[in-house]
């Protein structure tokens, strides 16, 4: 690697997932670039989605990374949610603040079209109607949550309205996915904001630049650009200051205590019966797929948990 491209946290193989941030224009911008490749085929196995499910799925969850990176006390989580009239229905994802995020589609087969050849148009599989939902759980007595229409469904469009709706922080956000094969190969995003004391000059400077015909995210990853180096590309800023960087995955903290944690929630009524049925019975994490299996006696005492708080 490069020296001048790395900065403190990144993995030393820049072909590894990773983020990274950055600094330009005098401090001005904040920029953050992402790969997300073994991410986004991690999830597409595990959900066994169409392309365009996968592509939808993958700048969905590179998008929540991207503006995840703002999460700064360990417990901090975030959740994005999409729910649209497309075939997909939607999508749920959450980040913590170590790079780690899990997402699930409600639907994950759905037919794949195209814009030009090679191209898949995410936006007819998502929908145009519908919302993108931020909630921010960070401490405090109750979760930040905001929320804003699609605009058109393609995700990075939508994530950039909502930054500058929700958020009021001026912003633009690429985000891509490459597949070939049906696999993912490439897949990144970048997010550039404007910080406080930023000049119109400043803003000027950053829309022109993506404005001006700037490279999808994938062509740059396919011609060997890393994070890094595409936001040295867009920004175009010979003093830009790398800050950190920190590696990113799929990852889901599911098991069977959590899983009987969310049985707890059932009512007595249901409970009760699933005991008198007398049956094990198989529970299934949306988000990575792994399945628990429970007997009657282990839900007889969550009964009597439930049955000793009343």
């Amino acid at each position: 690697m490069d020296d001048r491209y790395y900065a403190s946290g990144m993995p030393l193989d820049d072909k590894e997932d990773h983020l990274v941030r950055a600094v330009a224009l005098k401090g001005n911008v904040k920029a953050v670039a992402i790969s997300t490749t073994s991410l986004c085929e991690k999830a597409r196995e595990l959900h066994n989605t169409s392309n365009a499910a996968t592509a939808a799925l993958g700048r969905f969850m590179t998008g929540s990374l991207l503006i995840a990176e703002s999460l700064k006390n360990e417990t901090d989580t975030q959740t994005t949610i999409i729910r649209s009239d497309g075939p997909m229905k939607g999508m749920t994802c959450v980040c913590d603040n170590k790079g780690h995020v899990r997402a699930y589609p409600i639907e994950g087969n759905v037919e794949t079209t195209y814009l030009r050849p090679g191209k898949i148009n995410v936006g007819e599989a998502v929908g145009k109607k519908g919302s993108l939902t931020v909630i921010r759980d960070v401490g405090l007595k109750e979760p930040y949550s905001g929320s804003v229409e699609l605009i058109s469904g393609e995700i990075a469009e939508d994530f950039t309205y909502y930054l500058a709706s929700s958020e009021q922080t001026p912003s633009i956000v690429a985000l891509g996915v490459q597949i070939k094969d049906g696999h993912v190969v490439n897949a990144g995003g970048m997010m550039i904001q404007m910080m406080p004391g930023f000049t119109d000059q400043d803003l000027d400077y950053v829309e022109k630049r993506a404005n001006g015909g700037f490279p999808e995210i994938t062509f740059l990853m396919e011609e060997g650009f890393s994070p890094a180096k595409i936001l040295d590309l867009f920004m175009g800023d010979p003093e830009i200051t790398y800050l950190n960087g920190y590696p990113v995955s799929f990852s889901c903290p599911c098991s069977k205590e959590r899983m009987s944690e969310g049985l707890a929630t059932l009512g007595r009524a249901e409970l009760y019966k699933m005991i008198k049925d007398n049956k094990d019975i198989e529970t299934v994490c949306h988000f990575c797929g792994s399945k628990y299996s429970f007997s009657p006696k282990e839900l007889e005492k969550l009964f009597e948990l439930k049955l000793k708080k009343i």
